[in-house]
């Protein structure tokens, strides 16, 4: 069947028999990720959240009801006081920035400590 395309049938019996011997990994996989979908949706049903949180704003985000309960609910997943999720952040350097400004006080001496990689 595959002989059409060019694949030699050696190479079919090897990805069979290593997705074969890979089958447990899957099976844990796929655990792991249906235990995370229940967290999502337990949190989802805990925050009472509808279509309603899905309505666009004015994007001022004053009382935006949306934004204000996706982050109770990324709280409760990820098992955090709070969280802050936001559209806004265009970069990982831009969330990091946010980050440290939140932290750092003006005088802060802020240290970064890496050495020479081999």
């Amino acid at each position: 069947m595959y002989k059409k395309f060019g694949i030699k049938e050696e190479l079919l019996n090897l990805a069979t028999q290593t997705e074969e011997e890979i089958q447990e990994v899957f099976k844990e996989i796929n655990k792991v990720c249906e235990l995370n979908s229940l967290k999502v949706l337990s949190a989802f049903q805990e925050n009472n959240i509808s279509d309603m949180h899905f309505n666009s704003t004015t994007g001022y985000g004053y009382g935006d009801i949306g934004r204000d309960t996706i982050e109770k609910v990324f709280a409760k997943v990820l098992r955090a006081e709070d969280a802050l999720v936001r559209g806004q952040f265009i970069s990982g350097t831009h969330a990091l920035t946010v980050c440290l400004f939140a932290l750092l006080r003006p005088g802060d001496t802020f240290l970064s400590i890496t050495r020479k990689t081999i």
